[in-house]
């Protein structure tokens, strides 16, 4: 009978207990018995509903009210008359408490975790992309950086790590903060909108924050944290960076600043405006607009005099082409240019 609940038995088991039910209809009745329950129960992962397992706890209680004494006549001779009806009911209870056990664990058991996998996005030179996270957390990517995050936030915080930069716009969720790994900071929020810039070969990295409110940690200093305000901007120095050729310089202390951004119209500034395709720049090095012109354009540029690297430059460079921005650049510094495959080199007009 109990293999016959489950939906185990065979087609041979099923025929003999029918047979046997016939010799014994005593035992027939605990089958109409367990009936009661079990009518709905197709598999053992069917879940019965409220309604359904109360009304069907209302009849099988019931049916034990029918039995009499005459029932008793029905059984087996080896079995003793005895405490028959004292034994049915403590047979009908186990049923019950076993298959409301069974209800209540696949109403309440929580179902299995699906494997959590870290999931990976590198962005190739010349491209842009965006993710919807998880929690409905969105960021944007821009070229050349990478970042990786797992396919379900469990445990108490939500974390991701990024190489680049990404503009983020984080679901608010004050229980479960979300963190930002870097090489050499971690960004901790719970709900905002705000730009990170981390990549390995740049000078400084940056968090800038439009909305909500951030904290930075530093992984060599632990101890320090800078919580910055709307339109706050990080600015830390990479120890690491000495130059694409030159050796490695490690620095006492991490340098850091925290400035505020321009008031102005919008929330477009140099640090966010790559999300709109635009390259802004105010007084800023030639050498740090070369690394986004790398980058929007995937290109290589090489300075052929070292000081045309720390000419100041202010603009703006949108949609156009590589060609169209090249010429434009020369409108500001006076400069020639030679083009071979994927490398620009740069010099000025006139030997200085």
């Amino acid at each position: 009978m109990a293999k016959k609940m489950d939906g185990s038995a065979t087609r041979e088991e099923l025929n003999e207990l029918n047979v046997f039910l016939d010799q014994h209809p005593g035992y027939k009745k605990n089958e109409q018995v367990t009936d009661a329950l079990t009518g709905t129960f197709k598999n053992n992962k069917t879940v019965l509903s409220d309604a359904s397992i109360n009304n069907n706890l209302d009849e099988l209680w019931s049916k034990i009210k029918q039995y009499d004494e005459t029932d008793a006549n029905h059984l087996q001779d080896n079995v003793r008359p005895i405490g028959y009806r004292k034994w049915i009911g403590w047979a009908a209870a186990v049923i019950v408490f076993a298959l409301v056990g069974f209800w209540f664990y696949n109403k309440r058991a929580p179902q299995p975790l699906e494997a959590v996998v870290i999931k990976k996005v590198d962005v190739p030179l010349g491209n842009m992309a965006q993710v919807t996270l998880p929690d409905g957390s969105t960021v944007k990517l821009n070229a050349g950086s990478h970042f990786s995050y797992p396919s379900a936030f469990i445990g108490a915080q939500r974390e991701v790590d990024l190489e680049g930069e990404g503009f983020f716009e984080v679901t608010k969720n004050a229980k479960k903060p979300f963190l930002v790994h870097t090489e050499g900071f971690t960004v901790k929020v719970l709900g905002t909108v705000f730009n990170v810039k981390a990549y390995r070969d740049d000078k400084e990295t940056e968090t800038t924050l439009l909305k909500g409110k951030v904290q930075v940690e530093f992984a060599d200093d632990p101890e320090k944290k800078v919580i910055l305000s709307p339109h706050e901007k990080l600015t830390i120095n990479n120890r690491q960076y000495a130059g694409k050729q030159q050796a490695p310089v490690i620095a006492a202390k991490v340098k850091y600043e925290v400035s505020t951004l321009p008031v102005g119209t919008g929330d477009t500034f140099p640090e966010n405006a790559w999300i709109e395709n635009k390259i802004m720049f105010a007084n800023s090095a030639f050498e740090d607009v070369a690394l986004q012109i790398e980058r929007k354009y995937n290109v290589h540029i090489v300075f052929t005099d070292e000081a045309l690297k720390k000419e100041q430059l202010s603009g703006v460079l949108e949609n156009e082409s590589l060609e169209t921005a090249i010429n434009y650049l020369k409108q500001i510094v006076a400069l020639q240019t030679k083009m071979e495959g994927d490398t620009v080199y740069l010099a000025y007009k006139t030997k200085r």
